[in-house]
């Protein structure tokens, strides 16, 4: 199941060396958001679930230039506590291994919130650029 964190990029980086964090809430695919959302295919899904995700990760820094940053997880079935409306918990801490990519999100022109993707190994320099003020 995909899955998506919101996180500081300082909190990025700590899991990027710890490679376990505790979470208490990942936006994901639920049976309850599913159905509300009948009429959308699963990439649809994806990306309403995504842009949760990213307007949460733009409340948690501040400053002019905001930039939110949110993981990106695959997460399996037998790795979930408790399913809500369009999130889940985990039985124990997350691990790095889950990591599929880093969103980042910004605010474009009209105020909608733009992402962009980048992989797993480009994550450690993004997070360099951001800190810098750079993105």
């Amino acid at each position: 199941m995909r899955a998506y964190l919101p996180l500081s990029s300082a909190d990025i980086a700590l899991f990027l060396r710890s490679k376990t964090i505790p979470v208490s809430k990942l936006y994901a695919p639920t049976i309850k958001y599913l159905t509300d959302n009948n009429d959308h295919d699963d990439e649809e899904i994806e990306y309403m679930l995504s842009l949760l995700a990213a307007n949460d990760a733009m409340n948690l820094v501040s400053g002019n230039q905001k930039i939110g940053t949110l993981l990106a997880l695959e997460i399996e079935s037998k790795e979930i506590a408790v399913e809500g409306s369009d999130s889940i918990t985990l039985v124990g801490d997350l691990v790095w291994d889950r990591v599929e990519c880093l969103f980042t999100s910004v605010l474009d022109e009209e105020g909608d919130i733009e992402l962009t993707w980048y992989a797993t190994q480009e994550i450690e320099d993004q997070l360099a650029l951001i800190s810098s003020g750079n993105k």
